[in-house]
């Protein structure tokens, strides 16, 4: 008999399947991966209301698309600071790749403090913007604009914390790989 090709993908540690919970953690997980997935099932609960309201009862609830709308915006900023938190954002690794260790460390420290000020930068116009729009009404509900924007100011705050650790972690350990960094 002879073996297939893809027969032993499964229980290869770098195929990483979601059923494969055999190195499963809840420590792995912080507070942006699980606010994450309440805003996703919430969201996806509003637009199955908002669709079956509208097709099936014929009679939309008027309220449902701009809130699944306003989550989904703050679902964008929670899933930014998860990526910063397992320092998974897009970056050119290739300079990284030649650099001898002296300037690798140079490279890293300016990469570090141009984050850490852009999400620093991005918490202060998120904070301004949300006390600006305290005043402005939604649409649909009658609450003001800033019930969205102060949580986006918070995830700016998150990722700029989150990047602090990173610095902290990369100044005492060296460059720490993404599967060591745990909360």
């Amino acid at each position: 008999m002879t073996e297939k090709p893809f027969d032993n993908v499964a229980q290869a540690k770098e195929a990483g399947y979601a059923d494969d919970l055999s190195d499963f953690s809840w420590a792995r997980y912080g507070i942006e991966e699980w606010a994450g997935l309440v805003l996703l099932w919430v969201t996806a609960g509003l637009v199955f209301l908002q669709f079956f309201t509208r097709y099936a009862l014929n009679d939309s609830v008027a309220w449902t698309e701009e809130v699944a709308r306003y989550l989904l915006m703050v679902l964008t900023f929670v899933g930014a600071a998860c990526a910063v938190k397992r320092g998974a954002h897009i970056r050119v690794e290739a300079l990284e790749a030649v650099l001898p260790p002296r300037a690798l460390r140079v490279l890293h420290a300016v990469q570090d403090a141009i984050r850490l000020s852009f999400w620093v930068f991005g918490a202060w116009i998120a904070v301004d913007l949300a006390d600006r729009l305290g005043v402005m009404p939604m649409d649909s509900l009658p609450h003001s604009l800033s019930w969205v924007y102060w949580p986006v100011a918070v995830c700016f705050v998150l990722m700029a914390l989150r990047e602090a650790q990173w610095i902290w972690r990369r100044w005492r350990h060296g460059a720490a790989p993404v599967q060591d960094i745990v909360a």
